[in-house]
């Protein structure tokens, strides 16, 4: 699995979030020239394997006046692969999809909200936001098909109380339009992770069936038996070798494999998650006891 590094442009993510969930945020570029510094100390300092690899995230980079300046730094500092978390919208411009695929974008995360336009709109409280973020991906996808350049989808989905049980119809919808793997963020604080855990599961299981690797983030690994390969790339072998665990799945074509007994020491290394209190009173009533295996 390959490892990125995000830079930031600014604040306030081109991402769509629930807006019942949480409030706008005016987004601010930083100046080019700092982030041109981070994007050659990032690539000088890369540690090893394959890369150098970096993601521009944060505010929205198709909205920075000097984004193809530093996609063009990115590229003189050694960057191996550049990848984009935006909206799209800009990239329904044949004339700017084109540049970017030149510039040497070759990932793109999306974000969705909703399995079609009706419901991410509402959610997200932008109009037309669903249909623009498609016509980009679809315009992107083209320009790199005619092109002869190959290209990383992925489509990331905020997962919350008030799209919890669209979030299977999101990745069946996501895998329509050509999703290479699809992120369930799970962002929702409140959100019971035992009420979400069959949704999440079903989500995953939608993944198999179109042979599209989905994965859980937000919830802790092991809570939902089943489908805990799908929690983490940490736990997927830059080798390509599989665990035993794996067997047969329909996912071998795209998965790289799990950290078969993956240790205390593997699991400490990644973050609580935003509900790590709820996690913890779950488990003290019996629900998806945590193991380090």
């Amino acid at each position: 699995m390959l490892s990125f590094a995000d830079i930031a442009l600014g604040t306030a993510s081109g991402v769509p979030r629930c807006m019942r969930c949480h409030r706008p945020i005016d987004e601010h570029f930083r100046d080019p020239s700092g982030v041109a510094t981070e994007i050659r100390e990032v690539c000088q300092g890369w540690p090893g394997g394959s890369g150098p690899n970096i993601y521009l995230v944060g505010a929205e980079p198709l909205r920075h006046p000097a984004l193809f300046e530093l996609l063009h730094a990115a590229v003189e500092s050694g960057a191996a692969r550049i990848g984009l978390e935006t909206d799209a919208h800009a990239l329904a411009s044949r004339e700017i999809s084109s540049r970017a695929l030149r510039s040497g974008v070759r990932q793109l995360t999306v974000s969705v909200l909703g399995p079609n336009a009706e419901r991410h709109d509402a959610l997200s409280g932008r109009h037309g936001s669903y249909d623009q973020t498609v016509e980009g991906v679809r315009t992107f996808l083209d320009e790199a098909r005619e092109g002869g350049v190959r290209v990383h989808l992925t489509f990331r989905v905020p997962v919350c109380r008030h799209n919890l049980r669209e979030a299977p119809a999101i990745v069946t919808a996501a895998c329509g339009f050509g999703a290479h793997a699809v992120i369930l963020d799970v962002d929702d604080t409140d959100l019971d992770l035992n009420q979400a855990s069959p949704w999440l599961e079903a989500a995953c299981d939608t993944g198999v069936v179109n042979t599209t690797w989905v994965e859980v983030r937000g919830v802790p690994y092991g809570f939902a038996r089943g489908w805990e390969l799908h929690l983490a790339s940490v736990y997927r072998l830059v080798s390509g070798d599989k665990a035993e665990a794996c067997g047969d799945c329909a996912l071998g074509s795209v998965c790289g494999g799990a950290v078969s007994g993956a240790s205390a020491t593997v699991l400490a290394s990644l973050a609580p998650p935003p509900n790590a209190t709820q996690v913890a009173e779950r488990v003290s009533h019996g629900f998806g006891s945590p193991r380090s295996g």
